[in-house]
């Protein structure tokens, strides 16, 4: 008899219940919190990078005392087409070459050339003759010939002792050939005849100046310094 009385409590119970589910709201679907990772981030305008990348800088300064070193390598071109903006362009230093050292060849110092004057008597050399010395000495050819008992068809010989005029001068150009000069030797020759070639030219003048020794002999091919 008890039992009857509780089963239509449960029943009224259950119905109670039923309903008062039925005006509950439905239940909302849980908001996920996004993750930082999840962020989709824009690209900062270029002015902002610069305006960033300068408060770092500051900010390292004042932290550590130490300068930072800004390396340019590209900056942005200004364009007016939206294709061209922020676009970079990449900076070309030129640095010259630097030109090779060249060596400079330093002439060579010849001996000075010695002050010869006009002596008042000479010894002939092989290869000279009268107007070779009336030229050399700056006297008249035929002076040169009487004051030594000598005539247009005298030979002069090696080791002959000859009076140079004190008097008169050479009737013309003593010079043969323009000097300084340099000269190459051919079989035979000697620093008389040389000097005999150029006419004015003293032969002392040439061996001081190549430095030639007794007996001045020369050999072909030689190359002298004619002063």
């Amino acid at each position: 008899m008890q039992q009857k009385r509780i089963a239509p409590l449960i029943l009224i119970m259950a119905f109670i219940m039923l309903v008062a589910a039925c005006e509950r709201p439905a239940s909302k679907a849980p908001v996920s919190t996004p993750i930082d990772g999840d962020i989709i981030r824009t690209p900062l305008p270029v002015d902002q990078q610069i305006l960033n990348a300068t408060m770092t800088a500051q900010a390292i300064l004042e932290k550590y005392d130490q300068p930072t070193v800004e390396i340019k390598t590209k900056e942005p071109v200004k364009e007016t087409t939206e294709e061209a903006i922020d676009q970079p362009t990449e900076l070309v230093t030129t640095v010259e070459a630097t030109a090779e050292p060249t060596s400079v060849q330093t002439p060579t110092q010849l001996p000075p050339t010695p002050v010869l004057t006009k002596p008042t008597e000479y010894t002939v050399h092989e290869g000279e003759f009268a107007y070779c010395l009336a030229r050399r000495f700056d006297v008249n050819p035929n002076d040169l010939l009487s004051v030594n008992g000598l005539n247009e068809y005298s030979y002069f010989s090696e080791g002959m002792v000859l009076t140079i005029p004190t008097t008169g001068s050479f009737p013309g150009e003593r010079a043969l050939m323009a000097h300084p000069d340099t000269w190459t030797v051919s079989a035979g020759e000697t620093i008389y005849d040389i000097a005999c070639a150029y006419g004015d030219l003293y032969p002392e003048a040439i061996i001081a100046v190549n430095g030639l020794q007794e007996p001045y002999t020369l050999t072909a091919g030689q190359i002298l310094q004619i002063p």
